[in-house]
């Protein structure tokens, strides 16, 4: 019984966090991949995911437990881009990557304040104190956050409706401002091809582990989803100048 109790008492940060997760995550197209925010400044590929609805869909989801860090989807597959085109994606998105800096604390503020000081103070003042306690934190970092937005929305690249949107969906459900450098990322439209992207990312002894990634992309593709012959060379062409441009 006591057991019950004290599941029931965090029942509200589960659904916080269950709102969270829904929220970080992304239905990608067959030939969509998703580019995550890693260590050093790299752009990481993210291929993992349940299958959804058929046709290649897969459902991935941004790492849960880094709310700073900024995911990208870019298709892959395409004709090669030019190298002045990809210099001018990787500048742009590293443009963008500079200016999520206050973002990015906000969302890391309301992770800590919602996942981890709700739960604590549910276990040491009890359920009420702690939501109380909690949404005197919350509500004014919502209220900053979406300032700053609208301060930065040109260096985000944020349109006013995009950012009224924003706006409105962290103010109504404050377990989105987490995610809140996820969806302005995710929003930026990319028309380079994501496996050139991750090559010129990727270190030397990375470019050999991207391209293994795309190549078992590849080969699941194939084998799920009624492919032309065409389509099939092209994606075999595809690989093989990737392989030899790296």
């Amino acid at each position: 019984m006591l057991e019950a109790t004290r599941g029931a008492d965090h029942a509200i940060w589960v659904v916080a966090f269950l709102l969270y997760a829904i929220d970080a995550a992304r239905v990608l197209a067959p030939r969509e991949i998703m580019l995550v925010e890693a260590s050093h400044g790299r752009l990481d590929a993210h291929f993992g995911g349940s299958p959804i609805g058929g046709a290649g869909r897969i459902l991935a989801v941004a790492p849960l437990l880094l709310p700073h860090r900024g995911v990208f989807v870019a298709p892959w597959g395409q004709a090669r881009k030019e190298s002045a085109g990809l210099a001018e994606t990787l500048r742009s998105l590293q443009e963008l990557r500079r200016a999520l800096l206050v973002v990015r604390l906000f969302a890391a503020e309301a992770f800590g304040t919602l996942f981890v000081l709700g739960p604590v103070l549910t276990l040491v003042l009890g359920p009420d104190a702690a939501v109380l306690y909690t949404a005197i934190v919350i509500y004014p970092t919502v209220v900053v956050a979406i300032a700053a937005l609208w301060w930065q929305r040109r260096d985000l690249s944020l349109t006013n409706g995009r950012c009224a949107r924003l706006s409105l969906e962290i103010l109504v459900c404050p377990a989105f401002l987490p995610n809140l450098a996820r969806k302005i990322t995710t929003a930026q439209p990319i028309t380079a091809d994501g496996g050139q992207i991750l090559l010129a990312e990727a270190t030397p002894d990375r470019k050999e582990e991207v391209l293994t990634l795309l190549e078992n992309r590849t080969e699941i593709l194939l084998a799920d989803l009624q492919l032309d012959d065409s389509t099939h060379g092209h994606l075999r062409s595809y690989l093989a100048a990737l392989r030899t441009t790296r």
